[in-house]
């Protein structure tokens, strides 16, 4: 079987660039920042990256913490005034209905990935301050319907203090559908795991 090489990597757009690089500096002064485990991050082709999710800031301290260019879905009542609209599709975020089955939102995410693009999700679903919420199978059927690297993270505070870490990726290609719930299963576990013992 020929496998085709990965795609390009794509530089990310200035306005995307910039608004990290701010996030980046106010968040390090203001409360301090520690990134590990970039090196599991593929630098190029698609892939799912999957985090927990304890509070608003998620997003954007995760969205940083990777080191390339990366999609997060975000709920569709973000998008109802134009102004945030503009901006959040700016910062490749899109839509999703969190109180329906979303197809248009799955078929989205997948036409990303298929052309190469890394695709955030926090895959409990909403915010999950006390760590109990039962893992649902989005990210895992992403990342098995393309065959791309399933790769954890975790974020928490040290007092003021954000820590991102992502794990080793989840290799999802070849496995077959019927795995999405077991895929799910050892990504929750994976995350549980970059997570200190006190969270």
């Amino acid at each position: 079987m020929v496998v085709s090489p990965p795609p390009p990597r794509r530089r990310a757009p200035f306005f995307y660039r910039l608004a990290a690089s701010l996030v980046r500096v106010y968040v390090t002064l203001l409360y301090g920042l520690r990134i590990t485990g970039t090196e599991h991050v593929p630098r190029r082709g698609p892939c799912v990256v999957a985090s927990n999710h304890v509070s608003a800031w998620d997003p954007p301290v995760v969205g940083l913490s990777v080191p390339r260019e990366i999609h997060f879905m975000a709920k569709k009542e973000l998008f109802e005034h134009w102004l945030p609209r503009r901006v959040f599709r700016a910062l490749r975020v899109f839509p999703v209905d969190r109180a329906a089955n979303d197809v248009g939102a799955v078929k989205e995410a997948l036409r990303r990935l298929q052309i190469g693009h890394a695709i955030g999700i926090f895959f409990e679903g909403t915010r999950n301050v006390r760590g109990d919420a039962a893992a649902r199978q989005g990210a895992a059927f992403l990342a098995q319907r393309t065959g791309a690297p399933l790769v954890p993270a975790a974020i928490w505070r040290e007092g003021r203090a954000f820590r991102v870490a992502f794990g080793p990726p989840i290799r999802t290609e070849g496995r077959p559908r019927g795995e999405v719930a077991a895929l799910t299963a050892e990504l929750e576990l994976a995350v549980k795991g970059l997570l200190p013992s006190s969270t």
